[in-house]
């Protein structure tokens, strides 16, 4: 049985939710957001396997209290495997109701590929963490991350699709160009009275680097055939796992 909120639990009146998948730029989007003062706080309050001790219902109080700018704004992230526990929990909207949704979704998977492929071996998850290992190429492992992120955009998709929401589609791509126009409209859709406060620099270093772009060339050089058309990746698929020896779910 799902848990409802307690009777004290007081449901926020404007809550906005990022959908999205990893190494999509999400950090970036988020403290862009934060910066604005008035869209809440949103981080990734329900990551769960770092400390599995703490509860959905505990994470849902968190993400209330901080995830909350002063104008009484919830804000948060969610990725697919998030979304996979809390709903073993809860219902979403009987704690956030009606919420505003933003997808963000980055348009070069394979660059996204090769970021999570790297990141999931060294654990530079931002670009103010050091890495704690070498991260080792392969095509497995990119193949397995793009399989992961592409699986990813559509349970996101079919989540919209089936729910009659239509989100807010942002591009990582286009958030440093012109990025204070969606948070008008992130604003809009709250049912913010005052225009949103323009969006300050925040202090985040693209992570791409020269490794990035020799991975990219080798893993075009070996799966890259124009001529051949994949078969359905599995993002769990035993392969990945025996060459790559990570798991997604895991930091």
């Amino acid at each position: 049985m799902p848990i409802s909120p307690p009777e004290s639990w007081e449901r926020p009146s404007k809550t906005l939710i990022i959908a999205s998948t990893p190494r999509s730029g999400s950090n970036l989007l988020c403290n862009k957001v934060c910066s604005t003062g008035v869209l809440g706080n949103p981080g990734e309050y329900f990551h769960h396997w770092d400390a599995p001790e703490v509860t959905t219902v505990d994470r849902c109080l968190l993400a209330a209290s901080k995830g909350k700018s002063e104008n009484g704004v919830v804000a948060f992230k969610l990725f697919p495997e998030h979304f996979d526990r809390l709903q073993k929990d809860i219902r979403l909207t009987e704690w956030f109701p009606d919420p505003v949704w933003v997808l963000l979704e980055r348009r070069d998977l394979l660059g996204q590929a090769i970021s999570l492929a790297k990141a999931m071996q060294d654990g530079a998850w931002t670009s103010g963490e050091h890495a704690v290992k070498d991260a080792e190429y392969t095509v497995e492992g990119i193949e397995a991350a793009l399989a992961k992120i592409i699986a990813g955009n559509g349970r996101w998709s079919a989540y919209f699709a089936r729910s009659g929401i239509e989100p807010l589609h942002i591009f990582y791509e286009d958030i440093h160009d012109d990025f204070d126009s969606a948070c008008q409209r992130m604003g809009r859709l709250l049912g913010l009275e005052a225009p949103v406060p323009a969006t300050a620099q925040v202090d985040m270093q693209q992570q791409r680097n020269a490794q990035n772009d020799d991975w990219r060339r080798r893993f075009l050089a070996e799966a890259g055939d124009r001529n051949s058309f994949p078969a359905a990746l599995n993002p769990m698929g035993n392969r990945a796992r025996k060459k790559t020896g990570w798991r997604f779910w895991r930091r």
